[in-house]
């Protein structure tokens, strides 16, 4: 089996659409059509087995209530069948309550649609999905890979050390193969075609479908011991699931942001949520052989705000710092501070990169950044997420090289809600 079998042949994805409402159905599979998609169409249940049969697709988009075989029963016979049981199904349904979305997941669904649709939403969890899709199939492929190494060189390994060593650099070889693949897979996730909101929205969504990559790489090296760690990779997976969701969540969220709606808001630590981002990246940190140091209160530092919005801001900042050093010689380290300072509550990430060009910004419009080919779209939209939290973003260069980029919010529990 070579790599290249591993992968997706296309960037676009097979998608089979089940809708027994044919205008629903028509309007679905032309809209995922024009944005790139091959698209296969079914009325109802039992041509969408026979479709799926007859050719597996990369996803399917299953209504809910159909005539006959409703949407369940189709799912759990897909499940049923080891050609399509590792295919994701996206349910459909104008019915949008806790037990539907159950019998949904229960049956072997991976997502749920709630109509009307929002075809921005669709476009958004489709590509999540197949991109989940094409991490699965590489992962199994570097597993099967590298499962026939250990297995061809085990009698050597018994016999003498010099196999040994001839083992670990092909097993060396392998792991190096599929960073390479991995960051082939970021580069076509940097440059997907979801430009329908604008160019900020992409830039936010790319950094959970980061940490989806990294978390698969960190899989990939567990899974190449001798002895694969089942319970830390099932962890990654876990981690892989929950930034699919924090992905979609933050669709939700920008959307509300932009047209000037309330987020939701609740008092919290900002200790605590600084530890969090710096668990969340440190694999990252680890790829780029970069170390994380936090100073943080044990004592809470409480403000009142949008958990996710702010959780945001802190990952923007530190991979920031991060893409600043990344042709930085020697051992690299990013410093996050986090203290109470006059009734407010102070974040700042210190990296040891090439710093501002210049002077430091102060209003962050787009194209200020510190990284050599950045856009700077991150401090923009960190600064608006900070300023709608009643708060302020800081920059400055730091005298010994590198820079400092920062947030100031209100200390406390706000009375009411957070500014729009």
């Amino acid at each position: 089996m070579r790599a290249d079998d591993a992968l997706p042949q296309s960037e676009s994805g097979d998608i089979l659409v089940v809708e027994d409402t044919p205008a629903s159905l028509r309007l679905l599979a032309s809209l995922l059509a024009k944005a790139g998609y091959r698209v296969r169409e079914a009325p109802d249940g039992e041509l969408a087995l026979w479709s799926a049969q007859a050719q597996p697709p990369d996803l399917i988009l299953l209504d809910v209530r159909m005539p006959g075989m409703d949407g369940y029963e189709v799912c759990r016979q897909l499940r049923r069948s080891p050609a399509l049981q590792d295919v994701p199904v996206i349910f459909l349904s104008a019915f949008n309550d806790t037990d539907d979305k159950l019998r949904g997941f229960e049956a072997g669904g991976v997502d749920y649609i709630a109509k009307p649709y929002d075809f921005l939403e669709v476009k958004a969890r489709v590509a999540a999905q197949l991109q989940l899709r094409q991490l699965r199939r590489l992962l199994a492929y570097q597993n099967a890979h590298l499962q026939q190494l250990v297995e061809a060189k085990a009698q050597q390994l018994l016999r003498s050390e010099l196999a040994l060593a001839a083992e670990k650099q092909q097993r060396d070889a392998a792991e190096r193969e599929s960073r390479l693949r991995l960051a082939e897979i970021a580069h076509l996730n940097r440059n997907a075609s979801a430009t329908v909101l604008c160019a900020s929205l992409i830039h936010e969504l790319n950094q959970p479908l980061a940490a989806i990559l990294s978390n698969a790489e960190a899989a990939e090296l567990l899974l190449a011991r001798p002895r694969p760690a089942l319970g830390e990779i099932a962890e990654i997976v876990g981690d892989i699931r929950r930034d699919n969701l924090r992905a979609s969540d933050l669709i939700q969220r920008m959307r509300t942001m932009l047209r000037k709606g309330e987020p939701v808001h609740a008092e919290l630590d900002l200790a605590r949520l600084v530890r969090q981002v710096a668990g969340l990246l440190a694999a990252e940190a680890r790829k780029r052989r970069i170390r994380i140091e936090v100073q943080a209160p044990d004592t809470p530092l409480a403000v009142c705000g949008d958990a996710v919005q702010l959780e945001q801001v802190l990952v923007n900042l530190v991979l920031n710092a991060m893409d600043a050093m990344q042709d930085s010689p020697g051992a690299a380290c990013i410093a996050i501070r986090a203290e109470r300072l006059h009734g407010e509550v102070q974040v700042r990430v210190s990296d040891q990169g090439c710093g501002f060009d210049g002077e430091a910004p102060t209003g962050f419009a787009s194209f200020a950044s510190t990284k050599p080919q950045g856009m700077g779209l991150g401090l923009s939209i960190s600064s608006a997420i900070v300023q709608a939290h009643g708060g302020r973003l800081t920059a400055s260069n730091n005298p010994e090289g590198g820079a400092t980029v920062g947030f100031l919010l209100p200390a406390g529990a706000a009375r009411g809600t957070l500014p729009a």
